[in-house]
């Protein structure tokens, strides 16, 4: 980032260091707003300069920014997917004479971690991985661990989450009510480690028991929020801005979470409110700043949002209380072309731009679309209906009551229910037929009802060839689901879990309340276990709003009831690798500490060097020495 004859405003006193560094670039430093501002720096974000539209920055990051810079591409090529495996001489060598400045996260780190993977498992930790991880912090590997929060707060429970179109993240957000604020976090599920979170998001991320709080764009490359109750923005999951690209109000106030559905491409949403129309709700831009709209005043901030003004047909609203449609939830078509979803009772498709609604079925129960967007299944009144989406006309049905869940085995679709009273799973072909059972005690939420909290206990294999779901006995099982149906393994779930998630690589993320687990699907392998808001016995070893030197912060969280752990904000630089921990507690740290790089990927801890201290006395020792040298 290019500082020169920039407006910083700094908005934390007694950061002299850091104001010295910017005015050293060419940037003009200030404390307040009274003049327009190009980047803004805090603790954490702040209302006033977010309707503002000035780009935020935590201390942290923009410390990170003037430590380390933005690294030049260089001109060779990095080995990548051809790092020879075999002995670790040779990975050495070929690691040593690499080309760095032309490593690309996105296509060399994957196969890179692979390559060094199976090198551990044969030789332990290498000085190849050693050389890796140093060149990997030279280009600006962060180290990061998974409990970010709010300043002066905690994580808070996780009210929202879903898994990105890759299935390669997941996202979590979270509300810590006392505080009213909330943090978003990035997990990678091939390292089961958090790799980016946006923290102090104002009144919280999502609601009690509502669902779909959390979206991801078609492309992965945008997420949206339901936040501060009745709100919804869009953020940069993988960014070190604290800003939205956008926010809209448009509910009138409403007392809960908005019922929303992100377009493909993440610039708007269609958000429900009351108008003057019968098909209620409006498509509102997310990539524009602020928008704030109150339909009965006729009271606009921001780019007008557009309204569905179609008239219901009229056979159609004759079935409808009072002739008008509210979407109870909602999604968008592939191509943007439709809103597809429910009230409960009916499921119906409606047309963009305008409103018109295309069919009306009724269906007693909740629906879900085929992945493909073919079908329609939902479970009313004691029955599974399948819909053609095209027409909404019935094509099949079966007994049963329970929530019904899509997945694809190739280009077919594939259903399991979800059996209410834990009385099982059925698996049913595309059009309802059944196929067989699974005798699975299920836990008591069975996701049918998208007001009764965060549960899916149930999901599909990518491939469609296999499927995971959560038991009351406090474990996911996971079933091969071919001709027969074959119990392929049982694994321990977190307390009180009631999501579970299959991603790339076949990681199961598993999720609670509180809690966070990544387990390999086929042999149960933990890759990353955590709880939020665990409680210590003893003080942290340097107090919340404490400077380690006269740069760094520190980041601290709870190991557990008897230990903290300490990493520097930022960690970079000559705090790259500090650690305060007990020396005792060493063998600990691979278990939540990760190199996260571009926030997207995650590397692990024991493959570099940590600087382990005691004491934030040690540490500032440490920082003096690694200053000196540097």
């Amino acid at each position: 980032m290019n500082f020169h004859g920039k407006t910083v405003v700094l908005a934390d006193a007694g950061r002299e260091d850091l104001a010295d560094r910017l005015r050293a670039l060419g940037a003009r430093v200030t404390d307040s707003l009274e003049e327009p501002a190009d980047l803004w720096c805090g603790s954490e974000p702040d209302e006033d300069v977010w309707r503002l539209g000035i780009p935020m920055l935590t201390e942290a990051d923009l410390y990170e920014l003037l430590l380390r810079g933005t690294p030049e591409p260089g001109p060779g090529d990095f080995p990548g997917a051809g790092v020879p495996g075999g002995e670790p001489e040779r990975v050495h060598a070929v690691l040593r004479a690499a080309d760095w400045a032309a490593f690309v996260p996105e296509r060399d780190l994957p196969p890179l971690r692979e390559t060094l993977t199976a090198l551990e498992r044969a030789h332990g930790v290498t000085p190849a991985h050693l050389l890796a991880t140093e060149r990997l912090v030279e280009r600006g590997a962060r180290l990061r661990h998974p409990y970010a929060r709010p300043a002066f707060g905690v994580t808070g429970a996780i009210t929202g989450f879903a898994l990105s179109p890759s299935g390669r993240h997941l996202a979590t957000g979270h509300w810590h009510m006392e505080e009213e604020r909330g943090t978003l976090q990035i997990w990678e599920l091939a390292t089961g480690r958090a790799v980016n979170a946006v923290a102090g998001i104002e009144g919280g991320v999502g609601w009690p028991g509502c669902v779909d709080t959390v979206q991801w764009s078609a492309d992965g490359s945008r997420l949206a929020l339901a936040f501060r109750t009745n709100m919804v923005g869009v953020w940069d999951p993988f960014g070190a801005w604290l800003n939205p690209y956008g926010e809209a109000n448009v509910t009138d106030g409403n007392d809960s979470a908005a019922t929303f559905a992100l377009a493909p491409d993440g610039r708007s949403a269609y958000i429900s409110m009351r108008s003057d129309h019968e098909v209620m709700g409006c498509v509102a831009a997310l990539d524009q700043g602020h928008v704030f709209f109150a339909a009965q005043f006729g009271d606009v901030e921001g780019p007008l949002p557009e309204l569905l003004p179609e008239p219901i047909p009229g056979e159609m609203k004759s079935r409808l209380d009072d002739g008008e449609w509210f979407f109870d939830q909602v999604w968008y078509s592939r191509d943007g072309k439709r809103l597809l979803g429910h009230d409960h009772d009916f499921a119906c498709a409606v047309e963009l731009p305008g409103g018109r609604m295309l069919w009306l079925a009724e269906t007693g129960g909740p629906a879900v679309w085929s992945p493909d967007e073919r079908l329609v299944a939902a479970v009313g009144n004691g029955r599974l209906v399948v819909l053609d989406a095209n027409t909404g006309h019935e094509i099949g049905s079966h007994p049963v009551a329970g929530a019904p869940y899509w997945g694809m085995r190739g280009d077919v679709p594939r259903l399991a229910v979800v059996m209410e009273d834990g009385a099982g799973v059925g698996i049913h072909d595309e059009h309802g037929g059944f196929r067989y059972h699974l005798g699975i005690e299920t836990i008591d939420g069975t996701g049918a009802d998208p007001h009764s909290g965060q549960e899916l206990p149930w999901a599909w294999a990518p491939s469609g060839e296999h499927g995971a779901c959560l038991t009351s006995g406090g474990r996911v099982e996971v079933w091969s689901l071919g001709a027969e149906p074959e119990l392929v393994r049982s694994a321990e779930a977190p307390d009180e879990a009631t999501a579970v998630f299959w991603g790339d690589g076949d990681v199961l993320a598993l999720a609670g309340e509180r809690a966070l687990r990544f387990v390999r699907a086929m042999t149960g392998e933990v890759l990353g276990d955590f709880v939020f808001d665990l409680e210590c016995d003893v003080e942290p070893p340097v107090e919340e709003d404490a400077l380690l030197d006269d740069v760094f912060g520190a980041d601290s969280f709870v190991l557990d009831e008897e230990a903290w752990c300490t990493i520097a904000a930022p960690a970079v630089g000559p705090a790259a690798g500090l650690v305060i921990v007990p020396g005792d507690r060493l063998a600990e740290l691979d278990a939540d500490l990760a190199w996260t790089v571009e926030r997207r990927f995650a590397w692990p801890v024991r493959w570099g060097r940590l600087d382990v201290v005691p004491d934030a006395e040690s540490a500032r020792a440490t920082l003096e020495r690694a200053s000196e040298e540097l």
